[in-house]
C-alpha cells in the first residue's frame, strides 16, 4: 500500500505597524497564494495608529485558520518573535506589511525547502513604482537554485533579504530564539546571523516580493538609521558567540569599520585621515581586540542620523 506524502503547511506571519495604505492589496496577494499546502495567517499589530487594525478585522472575515494579535507598541522584532510563537505550521512565510507577494510565491519557495537540510529559502525581490502595472502572476517551472553552505560571511557583508523574500522552517526559528528584541528594528538582519550560523540557505533565482520604491516612514529609507541597527545587531551577535572562528571574527569588525567609514565620508564630513579612517585602517590589519565592543562603537558613526530623524512612523 503507498501511502500519501503529507501536505505541509505554512504560517503566514505578519507584522503590521501603520500600513493602512498598503494593507488591502497586501492582504489580497497573501490570499491569492497557489498552491497545496495547509494555511495559517498570524498577524500581529504592533499598536497601530492609523487604522491598520480595523482593516486587518474587516479585509480577513471569513478567512480559516486566521490570529489576529493586538499588542502595544514594542516594535518589529517583538512583532515578529510575536507571530513566530503563534506560528502553528511547519513553514513560516514572512510578510512585510507593505508588500506584495507573487501568486506563486510561497508555492515555489516551499517546493524548494521541504525535501532539503537547509533553513531557508529566499528569492529575488523587484522593486515597483507607484504607477507601475504589476504581473504577480508569475512562475518559474525550474529556477536555478543555489545552496549556500556557509551562509554566515554572506549575512555580515551584506543584508542577503528582507523579510518577504523569504520562507523559513519553523523549528528552526524557534530553535534560535527568534528575532533579537535588543534590536527594535531591522528584525531580519540579527535573525539571518543566528540562522546562518547553524545551517545552509537556499537562493531561488526567481522574482517572489515585490516592495514599493515609496514607502514614507519606511526605516530601510534611512541609510543610517539602517547602518547603524545592522551594525548594533552585529555587535550582540559576536558578544552572543564568543566561539566564532577568528576570520568570522576580523571579517566581521573589517566589514563594520569599512561601513563606519564610508558613511563618514560621505554624509559625516570626515576627512581622508580621520577618526573612521585608523579604525577602518585597524580592523585591516588585524590590530582588534574585542571584536564585539569593536563593531559596537562603529555605530557612533551613524549616530547623526538617529539625530535626525527620532521618530518612526512605519517599519518594514
Amino acid at each position: 500500500m503507498t501511502s500519501t506524502p503529507e501536505v505541509p503547511g505554512v504560517s503566514f506571519v505578519v507584522p503590521v505597524y501603520n500600513k493602512a495604505p498598503h494593507l488591502p492589496r497586501v492582504l489580497e496577494q497573501i490570499a491569492r497564494q497557489q498552491g497545496n499546502f495547509r494555511r495559517q495567517y498570524v498577524f500581529v499589530d504592533d499598536g497601530s495608529t492609523d487604522g491598520s487594525l480595523d482593516i486587518l478585522r474587516e479585509r480577513t472575515r471569513g478567512w480559516e485558520n486566521l490570529v489576529i494579535e493586538t499588542q502595544p507598541n514594542a516594535g518589529s522584532a517583538a512583532a515578529t518573535n510575536r507571530g513566530i510563537a503563534l506560528a502553528r505550521e511547519s513553514f513560516v512565510k514572512f510578510v512585510d506589511a507593505d508588500d506584495l507577494l507573487g501568486d506563486h510565491a510561497t508555492a515555489m519557495l516551499l517546493e524548494t525547502l521541504r525535501d532539503s537540510d537547509a533553513c531557508l529559502v529566499y528569492g529575488r525581490a523587484v522593486r515597483y513604482g507607484p504607477d507601475e502595472v504589476l504581473d504577480l502572476d508569475f512562475s518559474a517551472a525550474s529556477p536555478v537554485v543555489t545552496r549556500i553552505d556557509a551562509p554566515l560571511r554572506p549575512a555580515i557583508r551584506n543584508a542577503m533579504f528582507n523579510p518577504t523574500q523569504f520562507l523559513a522552517r519553523t523549528d528552526a526559528l524557534k530553535a534560535v530564539g527568534g528575532c533579537d528584541e535588543r534590536v527594535v528594528f531591522s528584525q531580519e538582519y540579527g535573525l539571518t546571523l543566528r540562522l546562518a550560523r547553524r545551517w545552509p540557505f537556499l537562493f531561488l533565482d526567481a522574482p517572489v516580493a515585490w516592495l514599493p520604491q515609496e514607502a514614507p516612514g519606511r526605516l530601510s529609507s534611512n541609510e543610517g538609521r539602517q547602518l547603524q541597527r545592522v551594525t548594533q545587531a552585529l555587535a550582540l551577535f559576536l558578544a552572543d558567540h564568543p566561539d566564532l572562528p577568528p576570520d568570522i571574527r576580523r571579517f566581521a569588525c573589517r566589514r563594520s569599520a569599512g561601513r563606519a567609514y564610508k558613511y563618514a565620508r560621505r554624509r559625516g564630513g570626515e576627512s581622508t585621515l580621520g577618526r573612521w579612517f585608523w579604525r577602518h585602517l585597524a580592523a585591516q590589519l588585524g590590530l582588534v581586540g574585542d571584536a564585539a565592543g569593536f563593531v559596537a562603537a562603529c555605530c557612533d558613526a551613524f549616530r547623526s542620523a538617529e539625530a535626525a530623524a527620532p521618530g518612526e512612523t512605519a517599519y518594514g
